[in-house]
Formats: structure tokens, sequence, C-alpha cells
């Protein structure tokens, strides 16, 4: 993102925007990353308003003889610094140095979404689906939200023990769990279901 009067802003809400879009992170584009912002006047637009002059206003224009206004509008300048004013619909706006790949551009702000999935993001990925799955488990076996129940778990998946380890807290927060316990032999509960991830199992139980 280009670094401008937005900067404070999206730092003072970098948390909400990370919620609100679940992204990991949100950071600004590498220095080593130019991105020049190129207004490309529309000749079928322009021929109306401008006649013979056209052709001039997309040379000077691809020149990059151009100052943007305040208000969506841009003057485009010749070398004798003659002025003609375009409207926001008369021209259309590109980007040089960024991919067209999950990018959005809203006005002076550009975002972009790296979409590689790291190890930590998929189990992370992983513990929220297993938290999902667990306040279905709650939902089904009728507890009420003032139940902190017990959880129990069976797997012969060390990553899926792993996860259930490292993410302890999150499941307990997020699905009001009381304690979590791994067993090694089949469980019973009020409620035991199983949850498979990338043909890995796990098996639940709940009870209060």
């Amino acid at each position: 993102m280009p670094k401008q009067k937005t900067i404070p802003l999206l730092e003072k809400y970098a948390d909400i925007i990370k919620e609100e879009v679940n992204v990991k992170e949100v950071s600004w584009f590498a220095k080593d990353i130019s991105i020049t912002k190129i207004f490309k006047p529309l000749g079928n637009k322009l021929s109306e308003k401008f006649g013979k002059d056209t052709g001039k206003i997309i040379q000077f224009g691809k020149q990059g003889n151009i100052k943007e206004l305040d208000d969506g509008r841009v003057t485009i300048f010749d070398d004798a610094k003659h002025e003609r004013t375009l409207e926001q619909d008369d021209y259309e706006i590109a980007y040089e140095g960024l991919d067209s790949d999950d990018i959005a551009i809203e006005g002076n702000i550009i975002a972009k979404l790296d979409l590689e999935i790291t190890p930590e993001l998929q189990r992370e990925w992983v513990a929220r689906e297993i938290s999902r799955f667990l306040n279905q488990m709650r939902k089904d076996a009728g507890f009420s939200i003032g139940d902190r129940v017990h959880l129990m778990f069976v797997t012969t998946d060390g990553g899926l023990t792993g996860i259930m380890k490292d993410f302890a807290d999150f499941f307990m927060q997020e699905a009001l769990i009381s304690d979590i316990t791994e067993h090694k032999k089949k469980l019973d509960g009020a409620i035991v279901a199983l949850f498979t991830s990338d043909e890995k199992e796990i098996e639940f139980a709940l009870k209060k």
C-alpha cells in the first residue's frame, strides 16, 4: 500500500481489518516495489468535448503531463502549460509495477492478498475448523452457554495431537471447554463425533 495519509488510519485499525477480512497480517508493500499510477485518457469520451485536440490530450497524457485534483478530476497540460480538465469518466487508471491477480484498488489505497499457505497458516486453519466442529458438537448435545464441558480426544496422527496441545487455550476459550485430555481408547460422553482433515482423523467426546 502506498504510504500516504492512510498510514495512521490503517495502523490504528489493523486489528479490525485482520479480523473482518480474516487475514493473518497487514503490512506494506516491500520498499523495492515501484508502483506508478497511470491515467489513460479515453479517446471516445474526449472527442465529444475536445474535438481535434483529442489526439494531443492523449499524447500528453501518455507522457505523464497530468496533475491529479482532489475532486477526482485531472488536468492535462502541454509543453506550453496549457491545461485541459478531464472528469472522472474521461479516463481510466492503471498501475505499473503490479500484477493484476489478487489486487483491489479503492481511491489511493492498493491492497494485495498474499495467498501462500504456510505450514503455520495451515495448522491455524485446522485449529479454527476444529473449534467450529466443537461448537457444533456443543449445540447438537444441547449444552447451554453456561456449561463448561470436558473435552476428550483420540487420534493416531501426531500432527493433530500437536494442534490440540498448541491451541488448547484457543479451544478452551472459543468452545467453552474446562479441560482437555487425550485418551488412547474409544471415548464415551454426552456426544461423540469424528473430525477429519486431509484424511487424518481425530475423535472427540464432550461431557459435563
